[in-house]
């Protein structure tokens, strides 16, 4: 949204209204900051100049939008999750009324609704903000239900598992070279689910110019990593533990196992399916990965490569950028975990 006079005053129009049009506000309706008593649309929660919850005393619900900005991986989200379809189809003017409140296209919005399992529409800053987007979704008949990155346990990434011991009873979990390991009997493995990490690492050198300009690019390198990975999750609850394809002894499977990385774990993932029959799998994240990128994009980070020498006296410097989904796919994962947790709660 953008409403700015030539003298840097607030002006009086909002262009965040559905389908793109402006509306235009009284000087008596625009929202004074209390931290820095610049004038905001009502439209507003936040203030357009030093970010400061506005007061909503004083103006209706129905004025007010979300920011939605793109939040930075350590700040702590609360997601609006599609909980299920409507029993029946948006009318035209509904859904493109709700698109424009998540500052989506509509055919975005068709295709989560139509995805057939809980996703992510939103990822707000606060709950607040979180709670305005549910409630005006309810109005047109979308079920949904805030959770936060607090409870999906963002912050505490999975324990990968180096090896297994696959016994009649139990599943053995061994960590690393220390010997720590633990065990889980089989009723209790409760959900598993596979996906995909993917990242792409771009390397850029620079020759700085002497006179401060932008420097010249000398060199560029891309690099793409792509394997498979499997969340395990036990009855009990947790953060579960994590088998990636590359880096894991696959010697439990003995006589079966083979030469080929991704193999092994095919046939990996099949002994346990076989061992934990009761096991929810859950392969989705494949279909769901372009759905889950409007509220939870792949992460991406810019870091610096250093100096590197071209000729005596004269240094390039480096720059990297690494974009990977796998912040995305521990938040998928631990959704369904979370939704199986929560239906399991129900039924007892």
């Amino acid at each position: 949204m953008s409403w700015a006079d030539d003298d840097g005053r607030a002006s009086l129009t909002d262009r965040s209204g559905a389908g793109g049009g402006v509306r235009r506000f009284a000087a008596e309706e625009m929202v004074a900051c209390e931290a820095c008593s610049r004038s905001n649309p009502p439209t507003r929660m936040h203030c357009l100049y030093c970010g400061a919850a506005l007061p909503a005393a004083g103006r209706g619900a129905e004025h007010l939008r979300p920011t939605l900005r793109r939040l930075e991986e350590w700040e702590g989200g609360h997601n609006v999750i599609l909980g299920a379809a409507p029993a029946r189809p948006l009318a035209p003017e509904a859904a493109a009324e709700c698109a424009a409140f998540l500052k989506l296209e509509t055919e975005q919005l068709s295709a989560l609704l139509a995805f057939g399992a809980a996703l992510p529409l939103a990822r707000a800053a606060s709950t607040e903000e979180a709670r305005l987007i549910a409630g005006r979704l309810a109005a047109h008949g979308l079920r949904t239900f805030v959770l936060g990155d607090a409870e999906l346990r963002t912050d505490e990434p999975p324990r990968r598992a180096r090896s297994f011991g696959l016994t009649g009873d139990a599943l053995t979990v061994h960590f690393g070279a220390g010997g720590e390991h633990a065990g889980w009997a089989w009723a209790d493995v409760s959900l598993l689910v596979a996906g995909r990490l993917v990242s792409r690492r771009v390397e850029v050198e620079e020759r700085q110019s002497r006179f401060g300009s932008r420097g010249e690019v000398v060199d560029a390198r891309e690099l793409a990593a792509d394997e498979a990975v499997l969340d395990i999750y036990p009855r009990a609850g947790g953060t579960g533990l994590r088998v990636l394809a590359s880096g894991f002894d696959y010697s439990c499977l003995g006589a079966g196992k083979g030469l080929v990385a991704g193999e092994n774990f095919a046939a990996l993932v099949r002994a346990l399916r076989e061992r934990a029959p009761h096991a929810e799998f859950d392969e989705g994240y494949a279909r769901a990965r372009h759905l889950l990128s409007i509220a939870w994009p792949p992460s991406e980070r810019n870091e610096s490569g250093g100096l590197r020498r071209d000729r005596p006296g004269r240094f390039n410097t480096e720059a990297v950028t690494v974009v990977s989904n796998e912040a995305q796919f521990t938040r998928y994962s631990r959704l369904r975990h979370y939704l199986a947790q929560r239906g399991r709660t129900r039924a007892t």
